[in-house]
């Protein structure tokens, strides 16, 4: 029902939209913000309801009060297409602006306030009572109708500070304690590592990787500063000489054609522990591949449906001692009519 009403409403725009003046589309664009406010605040409020729902009949079934509710959140996650995390961190926030800031939802709703504005001041918040909370309420949602996302967590912080240093002085301490580690791949062949740490740790951190790679830098090394940077965290992080010199295992699955450069599939990331970590392009999987680091193991996959339907209990690396006996055995390139030396130890046809 509503999914059809916005494809009917995006029609007539798009259908009204090929005469607008400027001035009328900029006009239109305030309109979408606010729009877009509004759903997503109607949505914010119907996932805290559909908890609520599904606790009352868990607990009604029977479900200990301790579990009753728990697949909502699951249910959310699979209708908006999102991971459980996201649908958690959403909920949390809805469920403190239902709660303890009618005021600003009720704007919210109206789409005076845009949802980066509420989180804002939600988060801002978070260290004062539900009555602190609500005190403040009419005063805070005033000001974010106003003022850019930014200038409200300002002039948030400000409030909550005025209004309970106490509390305010909590929540530095509780954001310490948050500290984590995560790693985003982009598909592209590269990855974002970001850590969110002290203040002094953080710029502890930074302060040392920036020197080292000004040192290598007036001692002739002609990287930039960025990738000086980047391999010295690597280095120090996995403890070897060069960025490159892995000895961590990283599984990338490439198929035999695209290994072969017969054809340019795309290979897929794997962290040994499990993980899908997106994909990267042909052309590096076999660089990587033909690095002397590199293991091999075997996968044999059904040709119709991709299915795995057998895996080589040990991998192989095509070094040290094999790759003398290889040498030795064969001598020159086994292509027929060819006397090259061996450049390729682990495969036989090009």
């Amino acid at each position: 029902m509503i999914e059809r009403r916005v494809r009917e409403l995006v029609a007539d725009v798009e259908s009204a939209s090929q005469s607008w003046t400027p001035a009328e589309r900029v006009d239109a664009i305030g309109e979408f913000e606010a729009a877009i406010a509004m759903l997503q605040t109607q949505a914010n409020v119907e996932a805290v309801a559909l908890v609520d729902q599904r606790r009352v009949a868990d607990r009604v079934a029977g479900v200990g009060s301790g579990t009753a509710g728990r697949g909502a959140p699951v249910e959310i996650a699979m209708a908006r297409g999102v991971s459980r995390a996201t649908v958690d961190y959403q909920l949390a926030f809805a469920r403190q602006l239902i709660e303890d800031h009618p005021v600003l939802l009720a704007a919210c709703l109206d789409g005076q306030v845009t949802q980066p504005a509420a989180k804002h001041i939600v988060h801002a918040t978070e260290p004062l009572t539900s009555e602190q909370r609500r005190a403040i309420d009419a005063e805070l949602a005033e000001l974010a109708c106003d003022l850019t996302p930014g200038d409200v967590r300002k002039a948030a912080d400000r409030k909550v500070t005025a209004t309970d240093s106490e509390a305010a002085e909590k929540r530095p301490e509780a954001a310490r304690a948050r500290k984590a580690v995560r790693a985003i791949m982009h598909g592209d062949g590269t990855g974002t590592v970001s850590a969110l740490l002290p203040a002094e740790q953080a710029v502890a951190v930074w302060q040392v990787l920036d020197h080292e790679a000004r040192c290598r830098r007036s001692e002739g090394d002609e990287r930039s500063i960025n990738d000086l940077m980047c391999d010295t965290l690597v280095e120090r992080v996995t403890g070897q000489s060069t960025a490159s010199d892995l000895s961590l295992e990283v599984g990338i699955v490439i198929s035999i054609t695209s290994l072969l450069g017969l054809d340019d599939q795309p290979a897929k990331l794997l962290s040994y522990r499990g993980g899908d970590y997106g994909v990267l392009p042909a052309e590096i999987a076999r660089a990587l591949a033909g690095s002397e680091s590199a293991w091999a193991r075997r996968l044999v996959c059904d040709p119709v449906d991709g299915r795995l339907l057998f895996m080589d209990p040990t991998r192989r690396h095509f070094a040290g001692a094999l790759r003398r006996f290889i040498i030795y055995r064969d001598g020159c390139s086994r292509r027929p009519f060819s006397s090259t030396p061996i450049y390729d130890i682990d495969h036989i046809d090009r």
